[in-house]
């Protein structure tokens, strides 16, 4: 689903091989399946989205993706609603996330619930 959803990222390129998958999003302290919500019409996966919590102690919305068809619906902000509430329910009290500058989609969702840019970090000496 992450790789279906992810190659209507602008410019997203290729995606990861299975093992990498594995490997940078599965097999890391970040990873909890509870962040993962699945959208299903029937037996069929049609949407997902990802949520990790850092250690840090903030979380990051790692994906939030719907098959073209179900597109307009709701769906991916109701799965974005269910992965802030998982970010609540672990304590984060900030949720991050980015998104190529091309998808308007995702910005605007993601501004109706609240995301804002960071401001540039102060270079450190």
């Amino acid at each position: 689903m992450n790789s279906t959803c992810s190659a209507d990222i602008p410019q997203r390129g290729e995606f990861y091989t299975f093992g990498e998958y594995v490997t940078q999003r599965i097999e890391t302290p970040a990873y909890d399946p509870r962040g993962v919500v699945l959208a299903l019409d029937g037996g069929s996966w049609i949407g997902m989205a990802t949520t990790s919590i850092q250690p840090e102690g903030h979380a990051f919305s790692e994906m939030t993706g719907l098959l073209a068809g179900y597109r307009g619906r709701g769906i991916s902000l109701a799965m974005k609603l269910l992965a802030i509430g998982f970010a609540r329910s672990q304590g984060a009290r900030r949720l991050r996330t980015f998104h190529h500058p091309d998808n308007a989609a995702a910005i605007g969702m993601n501004r109706r619930l609240g995301f804002v840019n960071d401001e540039p970090r102060a270079a450190t000496k």
